[in-house]
């Protein structure tokens, strides 16, 4: 029972020495907004001083903004490499034109710090691709051998299915002209009848100056079609979609086109919206 009296002794003298006695008890964080209530009767508020209002600064002229120090660079890291890369320069050259043991040792050794810090960089920039999905390409474009060929038999699908859509709705025009002139031209008519094959697509083969093609005999001449289309200019062989209804043409393009860029192209121009061909999957 002594030993409990002294303990709590004790305890008070240790709390006496932690807190410093006021008479309204505002020490012990009494009278704070959260004790102001009920038996709390040493707070006495009318008692308290109320803190002197700060007058009001007499109104100063307005200070001219400060310009930059000409020490202080306005993009510290880009001036930081800048004079990295003077540096190794500088270490490099005179090793150089001094080539002695020093001289070397010294650049080898600035150059192995590059080295390294371009390594921590690389390490980094990989960690926050594998956490980061929206910045990963390898989400939209697999880089794995596997997984680039399971993509491309993917886009190979779409492409084929892009071309028969066309095909079906769209006038699938291909001009030529003379082999003589055209040293692509038969070539290029012999990819088309291979598609044609393949793909059930009908074309519209023109022969812009007349001249006929054992492959498509029964194909059309340019009687001016061509101009109305603004498409005389083109180079042939050359290739065209056209929208029969209203007429307006794309062109595929100049010059032989194989049939995956045949494919591709088809893809591009009427499935992929004008901007967003190398546009990423929103995360």
């Amino acid at each position: 029972m002594a030993e409990r009296r002294l303990a709590l002794l004790l305890l008070a003298m240790l709390s006496l020495q932690a807190h410093p006695v006021h008479a309204d008890g505002r020490g012990f964080g009494f009278c704070s907004d959260a004790y102001q209530k009920g038996w709390n009767y040493y707070c006495d508020p009318r008692k308290q001083k109320k803190p002197p209002v700060p007058s009001a600064p007499a109104p100063a002229a307005e200070a001219a903004p400060e310009a930059p120090s000409p020490s202080e660079p306005q993009y510290p890291a880009t001036a930081a490499i800048d004079a990295a890369r003077k540096d190794l320069d500088e270490l490099k050259n005179r090793a150089i034109l001094e080539p002695s043991p020093q001289n070397l040792e010294a650049y080898m050794f600035a150059q192995k710090a590059m080295v390294e810090q371009a390594g921590r960089f690389a390490d980094v920039w990989q960690r926050v691709l594998f956490k980061t999905p929206a910045l990963d390409a390898n989400r939209d474009y697999p880089l794995s051998q596997v997984g680039g060929q399971v993509y491309q038999d993917q886009q190979r699908v779409a492409w084929e299915r892009s071309l028969q859509l066309a095909s079906a709705n769209l006038g699938f025009m291909v001009v030529v002209t003379d082999e003589k002139s055209c040293g692509l031209c038969a070539s290029q008519l012999e990819i088309i009848k291979t598609m044609e094959t393949s793909y059930g697509i009908v074309p519209l083969v023109i022969s812009k100056d007349g001249s006929w093609h054992p492959l498509y005999p029964k194909a059309s001449i340019d009687t001016g079609q061509l101009k109305k289309l603004g498409l005389d200019g083109h180079p042939t062989p050359f290739i065209a979609l056209v929208e029969p209804n209203s007429g307006t043409v794309e062109p595929l393009g100049s010059g032989l086109l194989t049939e995956d860029v045949i494919l591709e192209r088809v893809f591009v121009v009427t499935q992929v919206p004008v901007g967003d061909r190398y546009k990423g999957s929103t995360p």
